[in-house]
């Protein structure tokens, strides 16, 4: 479900951009807890790589690491060191496709299942194709850095899949940029645009008909079924109810799992975000207990973590009302569910 128009703090990411800069800044021993709190994030939240957060969380995460660290272009400088697996489904879409024109079709077609907040298109004429990324009309927000980020990573995994050295014919984008252009440059290595009316690149026909060497029709086959069931997931889930999610994952070990906290994290009144949960048909109790069942048969299957340690992830002051709830879930106490499911393995 799209998240309605003006609702734009609960537009979903996966964090990749984000999850990227801060092992980069973290290998450079910068300070990041500063800018993950200004931001709206913390690093549980990026640790969860099959959660996601918020677009705008991401995009501010990134512009404000650009200032701290006084590097205007750190998006770039960020993807020239990524590991481009990392990118996930993405990259191994665009590594099995059998050339660089499907491979740009298909970066398309699933998009969103990475970032709610983009729109693409891809664009022919007889002597090139252009790529464009523009973000949904409702988002205004600063985004320069992950735009730039972006041109590299894709421009790098095109090199990847094809075994091929090339350059874009023109890559434009919506901001604005008067500096650091020789660093573009190096970088991006083709002609550049500024203030145009979308991110695009331009590549001409002899790029766009280049074979993937690691073309692989079966495992396409099989990856785009898990991109369309991805796709279909992101329709029907709720906005506002995952980004909840995504702030109480950050703050279930310190017990602070209150309505008023959460509301203030997402800039709103504690009534108003009780208000847009009921127009859900949730609230932020089920929200709560819901996160936590699920958590808690998570944990429950590393042997590592007692029930002391599970009990605290879960906010949970003391055992027994980790117990409680379990059994109230359940049925049955979270000791015997483990030994139940560690007998029958």
């Amino acid at each position: 479900m799209r998240t309605a128009p003006g609702d734009t703090r609960f537009l979903w990411t996966r964090g990749y951009a984000a999850r990227e800069t801060l092992r980069y800044l973290d290998r450079r021993g910068i300070d990041t807890e500063p800018l993950l709190i200004k931001a709206g994030l913390s690093r549980r939240q990026l640790a969860q790589e099959r959660g996601g957060i918020s677009v705008v969380s991401q995009y501010r995460f990134l512009e404000h690491a650009a200032i701290v660290t006084n590097d205007s272009v750190l998006g770039l400088h960020v993807a020239a060191e990524v590991e481009l697996r990392a990118g996930g489904i993405r990259f191994y879409l665009a590594a099995s496709s059998a050339s660089v024109s499907e491979a740009l079709d298909i970066f398309v077609r699933y998009i969103a299942t990475t970032n709610e907040a983009l729109v693409g298109g891809v664009s022919r004429s007889k002597g090139e194709a252009v790529l464009t990324i523009r973000p949904i009309p409702e988002l205004d927000e600063p985004r320069r850095q992950h735009s730039e980020l972006i041109a590299l990573w894709i421009m790098r995994t095109l090199h990847r899949v094809t075994g091929r050295d090339f350059t874009a014919s023109l890559i434009t984008f919506a901001h604005s940029r008067s500096s650091d252009l020789r660093e573009l440059h190096r970088l991006l290595r083709c002609p550049l645009a500024f203030a145009q009316a979308d991110d695009s690149l331009v590549l001409p026909k002899r790029v766009v008909d280049l074979a993937i060497v690691s073309e692989d029709s079966h495992l396409l086959q099989i990856l785009r079924a898990h991109a369309d069931d991805l796709l279909t997931e992101r329709r029907t889930s709720a906005g506002l109810q995952g980004t909840v999610e995504n702030q109480l994952l950050s703050l279930l070990p310190s017990g602070r799992v209150r309505t008023a906290i959460v509301a203030q994290q997402l800039g709103m009144s504690e009534q108003s975000l009780t208000r847009l949960l009921t127009q859900d048909g949730t609230t932020f109790g089920k929200i709560l207990d819901g996160l936590r069942q699920r958590l808690a048969l998570r944990y429950l299957a590393d042997s590592r973590m007692s029930l002391q340690d599970i009990a605290w992830s879960l906010g949970y002051s003391e055992v027994s009302a980790f117990n409680h709830a379990f059994k109230r879930w359940t049925g049955t106490s979270p000791s015997r569910a483990r030994y139940q499911r560690s007998s029958s393995a």
